[in-house]
């Protein structure tokens, strides 16, 4: 009996250390339901979370991460280029490097910027989308609301109706040519006392 009981026992322990995603050429992918923790050994690493009750926590590696619809994700980068795309009815937080963070209508998004150049697109109704840009552009969609930061004083930012926006410049000079915001359907852009910020649509901030 008891010689029986440890092939059991090992065959219980194989099945339960079980991956909850498959990798093929690059390419990971967490299934529907799963909880996946998905390591960058070796890039090209590319991830996609499926569906909902999906939930990530990957990195990406000279590839892409994607947040299927009604996923929650957590994404990394191992080395430079990253790129997320968080589809629509998400919760989702990312780290873009020489590329795009996207968050699709309606999620609830944060991006950080590892290596620029950043880019940013919030692409609407949103009740929070928050980004870093470097030498690149951030954008909220309409009906939004997003908070930018500018890491290196080449960033150009856009608001669009019904939203409103804040953009820090972390050198400084807010409003200057290389942190201000290009289009702002509210009307002018104001200028935040700490000379650090400008708003876009609603007033600024009070906390520094």
């Amino acid at each position: 009996m008891r010689t029986l009981l440890v092939p059991i026992l090992l065959l219980l322990s194989l099945v339960g250390c079980k991956q909850d995603f498959d990798c093929v050429n690059g390419t990971c992918t967490c299934e529907k339901g799963h909880d996946c923790n998905i390591d960058c050994k070796a890039p090209p690493c590319h991830v996609i979370c499926k569906d909902p009750g999906t939930y990530c926590d990957a990195e990406c590696g000279n590839g892409d991460c994607t947040c299927m619809s009604g996923s929650r994700c957590d994404f990394g980068c191992q080395s430079p280029p990253c790129h997320v795309d968080c589809a629509s009815d998400t919760t989702c937080t990312g780290v873009c490097a020489n590329g795009t963070c996207t968050c699709g209508e309606g999620s609830r998004c944060a991006f950080d910027c590892l290596a620029g150049p950043c880019h940013v697109v919030c692409e609407g109704n949103h009740e929070a989308c928050d980004g870093v840009c470097a030498n690149g552009s951030c954008t909220c969609g309409p009906n939004s609301s997003c908070f930018f930061e500018c890491l290196d004083g080449s960033c150009k930012a856009h608001c669009q109706a019904g939203s409103a926006c804040v953009l820090e410049c972390r050198a400084g000079q807010a409003g200057s040519q290389g942190c201000t915001f290009d289009t702002c359907a509210a009307g002018p852009p104001v200028i935040c006392p700490d000379g650090n910020r400008i708003a876009c649509g609603t007033e600024c901030p009070t906390e520094l």
